[in-house]
């Protein structure tokens, strides 16, 4: 059964006593303001949830990660990626937007946490650097997004919290919902692609079929060991010749693996480097 979360203030009482990490998908969060009548003025609104949030998940730390620009790393090997979310909008929409985007720039500069952001470089990339080299230093690490490739970073102390849902993602609930482990659900994900995105997946393979491939034969190595499957259904087709689609797609989703990619290619790497090293230190002040 799928946690729920009912209210921002509410504590349990098993987490009261640990030490935490909370990892804010920055823009993420936001965007619940856009439709807002406070989508232009929610900067106090912004912080309170943010500070609820760290005292429900018993946080030691808070760290905001944002995104500025789409990630150089994947426009330069795929061109068209989020090309889908350039789309044309009224002028009253164009206005709401820009009022929404200088808001949350003014929210980035009065914030109380710790936060980071980098030209060129998306949030998820952050996020995955923090969690790998920081969770052996917490009880838990927390993260707050509604974004679905971050279940791939799912492990026995990495948990995500969807504020939009008000729903928790742990690796048993994954198993439960899907019977996939985290790697599973990301070798799934390269199959089936992700619209949001703009990343074609397989065509003929959605949700259901690709997790039912993955759960048939353990892995995509596996599966791609295989092929080509026997088969006249057109989706077989398309995967047996899907090679190229399916090595992009684990470019573009597999953030463990191509994270370092996504910094070396940032604007300014090195800076991103050591101020990413900077906050590794500073997580060995907090636990000391």
């Amino acid at each position: 059964m799928t946690s729920t979360w009912n209210d921002l203030a509410e504590l349990e009482e098993n987490k009261l006593e640990e030490k935490n990490l909370l990892l804010i998908d920055a823009n993420n969060v936001a965007f619940r303001y856009l439709h807002r009548p406070n989508f232009d003025s929610f900067s106090d609104d912004y912080i309170r949830t943010i500070s609820s949030l760290g005292k429900s998940y018993s946080s030691i730390r808070t760290i905001c990660c944002f995104d500025v620009g789409a990630s150089a790393y994947r426009k330069t090997i795929f061109p068209e990626y989020k090309q889908n979310r350039k789309v044309e909008r009224s002028e009253e929409d164009q206005a709401r937007f820009t009022a929404f985007f200088n808001c949350l720039k003014d929210t980035t500069e009065i914030l109380p946490f710790e936060h980071y952001k980098f030209k060129g470089i998306e949030a998820d990339d952050i996020i995955t650097y923090l969690v790998l080299q920081l969770k052996s230093q917490y009880d838990n690490v927390w993260v707050v997004s509604s974004d679905r490739d971050l279940y791939q970073l799912l492990d026995n102390n990495v948990h995500i919290f969807n504020l939009f849902s008000r729903k928790e993602m742990t690796v048993e609930l994954l198993d439960d919902q899907f019977g996939l482990t985290p790697s599973q659900y990301l070798d799934s994900r390269i199959i089936e692609g992700d619209k949001s995105d703009n990343i074609l997946g397989i065509e003929g393979i959605g949700q259901k079929r690709s997790q039912g491939l993955i759960k048939e034969y353990g892995d995509l190595d596996s599966l791609r060991n295989v092929l080509p499957l026997k088969g006249r259904a057109k989706y077989i087709q398309n995967l047996n010749a899907g090679a190229e689609t399916l090595n992009l797609n684990k470019r573009l989703m597999d953030l463990t693996t191509h994270m370092q990619d996504a910094i070396d290619m940032s604007e300014n790497p090195e800076v991103v480097t050591e101020v990413l090293e900077s906050a590794l230190e500073k997580g060995k002040r907090f636990n000391d």
